[in-house]
């Protein structure tokens, strides 16, 4: 899937920009190359997703992640100046962690285990897509053959993580009933990391790029990595969005997950005689723009049906579930016991989702 890239302006890449200059054309570059402008970001973030293509894209970014502080490493390796190795050795600590149980690559496991799968499995890599692992192999490789200013250039996508890191907690927080603010905690730190990081890579390319040749290479460093990025994101389009063809050797759905606990309705963690009730942050609410109820709970919204609200609209904190079930029965001319067993269901999937509690 290819993005539209211009290329560069000729007079840009036949003088000598200044500081601002080469600054402004590296995030030219990420305005047009970066991969939040992916078809299957939007998807991911507007909420368009199953939960196995969101599977598909949390274990596939792992090996990236995985992959990081070797990268890292690499690049430390050969910066002579100690000053410079005191600064860039952080990154590799961001990733790794002090202690086992610690670091991004840990919390990016949460998030995998958040939606369903083993841990082995996911540290495994063996379900990731053969492109992912000769993307993100390929930018391994590019720092450690190509210069010390291109590698350093290279990681400057960090100048433009904040946004999609934004966009994609609150959009997935929202649109995704399993995904919570756990799940996410990954992107937590990461809105202070990236933005540290990329201060110390801009600011180390305006001092070494001092020829427009420097400057080119720094461009293209950047540019190569942005594809890295979208590379990625092609193999899960074409492989689980569409046409959805899964190459043989890679994750298909159902595989290392761990075994879902599925309750018969009625027979969850609330009973027909228990008093259900909102937990303290959600509220039940009217929509006036669109007409329609919504439950409110602390970054996530849920559209409700017209059974939904009627149930919802019982829930006091003094009714049981049987209370409940015998009003709507009145009001509906219905057989209480069909409807206790509706609302037994309905409540229980909402408690699944923390919205409710007893």
């Amino acid at each position: 899937m290819t993005a539209p890239f211009p290329t560069p302006k000729t007079e840009d890449a036949q003088r000598l920009l200044g500081p601002d200059e080469i600054e402004a054309a590296l995030r030219d570059i990420g305005a047009r190359r970066y991969h939040n402008l992916h078809p299957f970001h939007r998807l991911l973030h507007d909420g368009k997703l199953n939960k196995d293509q969101v599977r598909a894209w949390a274990l596939n970014r792992y090996y990236y992640q995985a992959m990081i502080p070797v990268k890292d490493a690499a690049v430390l390796a050969r910066m002579e100046d100690a000053s410079l190795r005191r600064v860039w050795r952080q990154r590799i600590v961001d990733h790794d962690g002090d202690a086992p149980g610690d670091g991004g690559i840990e919390r990016w496991l949460k998030l995998a285990e958040g939606v369903g799968f083993e841990r082995a499995y996911v540290e495994s890599t063996q379900g990731i897509l053969s492109a992912t692992r000769f993307s993100v192999d390929a930018y391994v490789h590019f720092v450690k053959e190509r210069s010390l200013l291109e590698a350093i250039a290279s990681s400057l996508t960090e100048m433009f993580s904040p946004t999609i890191i934004s966009e994609r907690v609150a959009g997935m927080l929202k649109n995704y009933d399993f995904i919570t603010k756990d799940t996410l905690a990954y992107f937590d730190k990461r809105l202070t990391q990236a933005p540290r990081d990329a201060e110390f890579a801009i600011d180390y390319v305006k001092q070494h790029a001092t020829t427009p040749e420097l400057q080119r290479k720094a461009m293209a460093a950047l540019t190569f990595k942005c594809n890295v990025l979208w590379t990625q994101l092609d193999a899960l389009y074409f492989a689980y969005v569409a046409p959805g063809m899964i190459p043989p050797d890679a994750w298909t759905p159902g595989t290392g997950l761990v075994p879902e606990v599925t309750q018969a309705a009625g027979t969850g963690t609330i009973g027909a005689t228990d008093v259900p009730r909102l937990p303290r942050g959600v509220r039940l609410r009217h929509d006036e723009v669109r007409g329609q109820h919504v439950l409110l709970a602390p970054e996530r919204t849920f559209d409700l049906d017209g059974n939904a609200v009627a149930v919802l609209s019982l829930v006091d904190g003094r009714r049981t579930v049987r209370d409940i079930a015998g009003v709507l029965a009145e009001t509906y001319a219905a057989d209480r016991a069909v409807i206790e067993v509706d609302v037994l269901a309905m409540l229980n999937d909402l408690a699944t989702k923390r919205v409710l509690e007893r």
